[in-house]
């Protein structure tokens, strides 16, 4: 009888402890999805106030490029002058691509994708962001011979195209080192934080931080 009584103890022990064991898994997925969904919509929230100022600046992009568009049909015969802003609408266009793209990306995460997803597309968002930035710099030295017209390049003196060679060569040599520089690698740099300040970087950082508290959060629970 004793022996009875014991087994019966025993089986009630053991089935309240799976109860115990389901109420603390369904309370862990309940508390992880909470969090997820928290975290997940705080980037959401944080990268979306990065569309506003990307669709202005994709507004004023292709204000430009229209406007030197008409430039160039004028200025067309002008061989220097027609080269450097083929290069300069060429590259304002890519620019301008890349942040239509950063604003489709932004717009599609969503806070029910799963987590690696939502990584993702942050990263490439950072990245993409960068390259816009690298891209942009290229312009720099096409912008010091964009008005150099056939007549000066038929009779610019020798002081002129002194001054002129080495202005290009320095702004060319600055856009290549900012063009190799910036980059997720020197991010942690004090002076590539200090150029990239503006650009909506430490936002998108920040996105990627609040999902990547969630994989801490897991590794807190177990």
């Amino acid at each position: 009888m004793e022996d009875i009584e014991i087994k019966n103890m025993w089986k009630a022990y053991n089935k309240m402890i799976e109860e115990s064991k389901v109420l603390n898994l369904q309370s862990w997925v309940l508390n992880l999805r909470c969090f997820e969904t928290l975290q997940a919509q705080k980037a959401k929230t944080n990268l979306r106030s990065l569309i506003l100022p990307k669709i202005v600046v994709v507004i004023l992009g292709l204000g430009w490029v229209l406007f030197l568009a008409m430039m160039l049909s004028w200025l067309h015969s002008q061989i220097m002058i027609a080269i450097s802003l083929m290069v300069i609408i060429a590259l304002t266009i890519v620019s301008i691509v890349i942040y239509i793209q950063n604003i489709a990306v932004i717009a599609q995460i969503n806070y029910t994708d799963s987590i690696i997803e939502t990584q993702k597309k942050i990263a490439f968002l950072q990245s993409s962001i960068l390259s816009s930035i690298r891209i942009g710099w290229l312009q720099l030295p096409f912008y010091t011979t964009c008005y150099i017209s056939n007549n000066l390049l038929r009779n610019g003196s020798v002081l002129f195209w002194i001054i002129q060679v080495s202005v290009t060569i320095l702004f060319a040599w600055l856009a290549v080192y900012l063009f190799r520089n910036i980059s997720l690698k020197n991010s942690d740099k004090k002076w590539v934080k200090q150029f990239l300040k503006g650009y909506g970087l430490s936002r998108v950082s920040k996105a990627m931080d609040f999902i990547e508290e969630i994989e801490q959060f897991k590794k807190d629970l177990v």
